[in-house]
């Protein structure tokens, strides 16, 4: 029911964005993008993870490519743009019993038109990964994408993830809410001393994926527990507000307006030492009690 109840959902946001924009049209030029992606503080030669939802804003004049244009002349040439490239709605159980093929190269994004228009854009590259891949472009990107298929769980040690918290990465929700940050998930997976919650199921899934130059390879990997996944921030509006009502009180999660949304920033550094504070305070992204 999970999956049907999220589509409904995208759905119904969807329809009532287009309603909004007919009643009172907003539009969303590229000086308004440069304007607010320098106020969350993006400067020269940082790094940007990306995860949007560009209808949120109303009509982005040039759609994509201005939103990516944007970004590239903020960072400029020695900054690094990595946005997800996951091409599952939903969870990886769900996705990966369907039994699919990855394919690195062809497989395209599920995480917005501005992630997926970026993966196609030459340049880009994109780590090899079944249901959680990310596309990179900028110094460096090689390394920061390389040898995901190897890592034993999605976002952890040896995955692009902590990578991009070491690189400083300034992480933005386009829209979205805090609930998408991605490092989340690799906080539980590279704390030390581990988490306290067991997050993922303890099979292996075994998947075709098929890299760059036409290879296919067996990648194995670990998904989520569903059943803990269903309490989880994403599937608990209460809890997201709090919780962005936390980092925001904490002065380190910047909220800037544009057009009829919001662009949320933090760096990723800083969102791990804050989950790792709130942990000790027995607050996390999951709406549940933690063991003693």
């Amino acid at each position: 029911m999970r999956p049907l109840l999220r589509r409904a959902r995208r759905q119904q946001r969807r329809l009532g964005y287009r309603l909004r924009q007919r009643s009172d049209p907003v539009t969303v030029g590229r000086d308004d993008l440069l304007a607010a992606f320098r106020a969350t503080g993006l400067r020269e030669g940082d790094g940007v993870y990306l995860q949007s939802a560009m209808s949120r804003f109303g009509r982005i004049e040039g759609g994509p490519a201005t939103v990516v244009g944007a970004l590239e002349e903020v960072v400029g040439p020695e900054g690094l743009i990595a946005m997800p490239a996951f091409p599952i709605v939903g969870g990886a159980q769900e996705y990966l019993a369907g039994e699919p093929v990855f394919d690195l190269l062809r497989t395209p994004s599920r995480m917005g038109a501005i992630s997926e228009h970026f993966r196609t854009t030459p340049g880009t590259l994109r780590s090899l990964h079944p249901t959680h891949s990310i596309c990179a472009r900028g110094p460096r990107a090689e390394t920061i994408v390389a040898g995901h298929e190897h890592a034993d769980t999605p976002f952890g040690h040896g995955t692009p993830f902590p990578r991009l918290i070491e690189r400083g990465v300034r992480a933005l929700a386009f829209g979205t809410g805090v609930h998408v940050f991605t490092f989340f998930h690799t906080f539980e997976d590279v704390r030390p001393g581990g988490f306290p919650l067991e997050v993922y199921l303890d099979r292996r899934y075994t998947v075709r994926c098929v890299n760059s130059e036409g290879v296919e390879h067996d990648v194995r990997t670990r998904v989520h527990d569903p059943a803990l996944a269903a309490v989880r921030i994403d599937n608990h509006a209460a809890l997201e507000r709090r919780f962005q009502g936390l980092l925001l009180d904490g002065g380190l999660l910047r909220a800037e307006r544009l057009g009829r949304g919001e662009i949320l920033a933090i760096t990723a550094p800083d969102l791990m030492e804050e989950l790792e504070r709130l942990l000790r305070e027995g607050v996390t992204i999951y709406d549940i009690e933690l063991p003693a």
